[in-house]
């Protein structure tokens, strides 16, 4: 354990000796000398360049409670707490952050044990554009892997749970670097590679690779296909995993949505009968804003484990999921500002109260009379973003 903790000291440490680089930077990226003589007339903020490229703090704070109706499980949580920082190191580069502390709920504890605290690096992305209104961008690092309708932070998404689609469809995170390329004011291009599947690190010796090529043909409408191929697993057990995807938000009507996904993907060797495993699936999300403080999102979904590959069972999952939002606010500009593909602004300030019906084609899910096929979770979620 103590291992463990220095690992994450050292970690985080890492994190925040990169942000202090990224701030003291423009101090040193001046194209002519400090004059110290005339700072004290200047301005520190002048002369380290402070007003010119300032520093962003954003983040997000999330608590919960969460009532599972077969078992009687029950527990309030402040589960999770991120912080964001972006700053502009010259007029072609800027460098963007998040850390994020989190409860472990993985693994059940006793009621005498500390439940574990994750510090994670989210998000950390060194980014470079060329000047003169270049359609390229370049940037390395840790980011949301930019496939699909939902994402990883709890402010981006419509509802406090996420989907089957989400958790076994299709990674949530890549390691290494991605190129976009505005091919045209309606048509993008962006190609990705990195570790693998969620990797911090590079497990094997391979590479994964990908790309998407989106599409927004008229005002309140978004498309994208893509993919990602590569070996899987430590090294002298890999096999050859991918996946395709499609995502799509629609805005009809002021204050509807109409969003989702369908993935597709497979795994050489990865069958739990052995031989090559399949998976698909596909989700849709309708919300309707019904005033200024109320809305509301209904969800639909069903996935398809055809080999066992994600879930260790051959099964087919579904769940229907209705979440009645109040909100207040508007949050600020940068990753929190809009939900992804739409112009809904991010609240500052959500309740969200859900209701889920999970099934499947077999007893996967546990109750108080053993396993079931289905089950039913309540869920009251506070998210607040600053």
């Amino acid at each position: 354990m103590r291992d463990t903790a220095r690992g994450r000291r050292r970690t985080v440490s890492a994190a925040f000796v990169l942000v202090a680089l990224a701030i003291a930077a423009p101090a040193f990226a001046q194209d002519q000398p400090i004059d110290l003589g005339s700072a004290s007339s200047q301005g520190l903020g002048d002369v380290a360049g402070e007003n010119d490229y300032p520093l962003q703090i954003t983040g997000f704070g999330v608590a919960d409670y969460d009532y599972a109706q077969r078992t009687g499980d029950n527990s309030f949580q402040a589960g999770k707490i991120a912080v964001a920082l972006f700053r502009e190191l010259s007029d072609n580069v800027w460098l963007f952050g998040q850390l994020t502390t989190a409860l472990s709920t993985e693994e059940p504890v006793a009621a005498d044990e500390e439940v574990p605290t994750e510090i994670e690096i989210d998000n950390l992305l060194l980014n470079f554009t060329p000047g003169g209104g270049s359609p390229l961008s370049l940037s390395v690092g840790k980011f949301d892997v930019p496939l699909g309708f939902e994402r990883d932070d709890e402010p981006l998404n419509l509802q406090a749970t996420s989907s089957f689609n989400f958790e076994l469809g299709r990674p949530v995170k890549l390691v290494g670097g991605y190129g976009r390329w505005a091919v045209s004011p309606t048509v993008d291009l962006m190609v990705m590679g990195g570790d693998g599947w969620d990797a911090q690190v590079d497990p094997n010796h391979g590479k994964t690779g990908g790309a998407r090529l989106g599409f927004a043909p008229f005002e309140g409408a978004s498309f994208g296909i893509g993919g990602l191929y590569g070996p899987e697993g430590d090294q002298g057990d890999v096999h050859n995993r991918w996946v395709t995807v499609a995502d799509y938000a629609l805005e009809p009507a002021p204050g509807w949505i109409l969003a989702g996904e369908a993935n597709y993907g497979g795994e050489q060797e990865a069958a739990v009968a052995g031989g090559d495993a399949n998976w698909y699936g596909a989700t849709l999300s309708v919300f309707k804003r019904l005033s200024r403080t109320f809305g509301a999102t209904l969800r639909g979904e069903t996935f398809r484990d055809a080999d066992g590959a994600r879930t260790g069972d051959v099964q087919t999952l579904q769940s229907l999921t209705f979440t009645p939002v109040y909100f207040i606010g508007t949050g600020r500009e940068g990753i929190f500002a809009n939900v992804e593909h739409t112009t809904f602004r991010i609240p500052r300030f959500q309740v969200r109260a859900e209701a889920r019906l999970d099934h499947s084609t077999i007893d996967a899910f546990e109750t108080d009379n053993g396993p079931s096929d289905w089950q039913m979770r309540y869920v009251l979620q506070l998210v607040a973003t600053f």
